[in-house]
């Protein structure tokens, strides 16, 4: 028996120096001949004279180009608000008195404070539909965990509408119009802060300027031609269901939603840099 035991441990010990002998083999030969460079998004950036320039100046120049075209795109965007509106029936006209930038606001209606309040049946419906969306959200685990929480967001804000309209409804003091403004302010403020934001995170990449140049173009191109057509879309649902909809369109999909989408388009922007790019 003892015999039998020694013979075990003495192929045990061998066993282990062989697995050792070729493990170290291998370490060795990766070593020497494999050569693993660590990820962009932790290598770091070496930022020339020329990158800092570049950082400092395009968002100079692009700025002041979006400020002088302020009027010409808010201008751009009404007109194609009014066009799409005459073909979706949104009553949707141009106010007769200028406002400071001597340009002609939107108007939703008849009366700048006009509004389509929400009825009992829309109370009743939309507070049932928000409750099974907060009572679906408890059960959200594993992939649909990241929807969970923004879909609570979601409810809370619609519920303290409801709460608002519930009991003080004539006191809501916006219109579409003034909403469909407003709308138009934020992207117009992101489409200027893109260029200072890029300056951050993008100009300072080692790459040509004019593939930066495109990639701004488009992005703000992107933006010009999303902003008519999301006033469009919100007022679309608030003409057909009433402004009880409005704060939560406002701060959801207004800033926030703006935001992320810049956020998405600067990674696609970055995801087609070189692998030179922080070298």
């Amino acid at each position: 028996m003892s015999t039998r035991a020694n013979s075990v441990s003495a192929q045990a010990r061998e066993h282990d120096r062989v697995f050792h002998k070729t493990f170290d083999a291998a370490r060795r030969a990766r070593a020497l001949r494999v050569k693993v460079r660590p990820h962009r998004a932790i290598t770091p950036l070496r930022v020339t004279p020329y990158l800092a320039a570049q950082a400092v100046v395009l968002p100079i120049l692009l700025c002041g180009f979006l400020l002088w075209a302020k009027p010409l795109l808010l201008d751009f965007w009404r007109n194609c608000i009014l066009f799409w509106s005459a073909r979706l029936d949104l009553p949707f006209s141009l106010t007769a008195r200028a406002n400071e930038a001597g340009q002609h606001p939107l108007l939703m209606g008849v009366v700048p404070e006009g509004a389509p309040m929400p009825g009992q049946a829309t109370l009743v419906v939309t507070a049932l539909v928000t409750l099974a969306a907060f009572a679906l959200s408890l059960n959200m685990k594993d992939a649909k965990l990241p929807l969970k929480y923004p879909l609570r967001i979601v409810c809370v804000l619609q519920f303290i509408a409801l709460a608002y309209f519930w009991f003080s409804p004539s006191s809501f003091p916006y219109s579409i119009g003034r909403h469909s403004e407003e709308l138009m302010t934020i992207g117009y403020g992101v489409m200027v802060a893109t260029p200072v934001m890029l300056a951050m995170g993008y100009y300072i990449l080692n790459q040509s300027l004019l593939t930066k140049l495109l990639h701004t173009a488009l992005i703000l191109a992107f933006f010009a031609i999303l902003v008519p057509h999301q006033v469009l879309a919100q007022a679309f649902i608030m003409q057909h269901l009433s402004v009880l909809f409005m704060p939560v369109l406002y701060i959801c999909f207004g800033a926030v939603f703006d935001a992320l989408i810049f956020v998405a388009l600067y990674s696609w922007a970055v995801s087609n840099a070189p692998m030179k790019a922080t070298t």
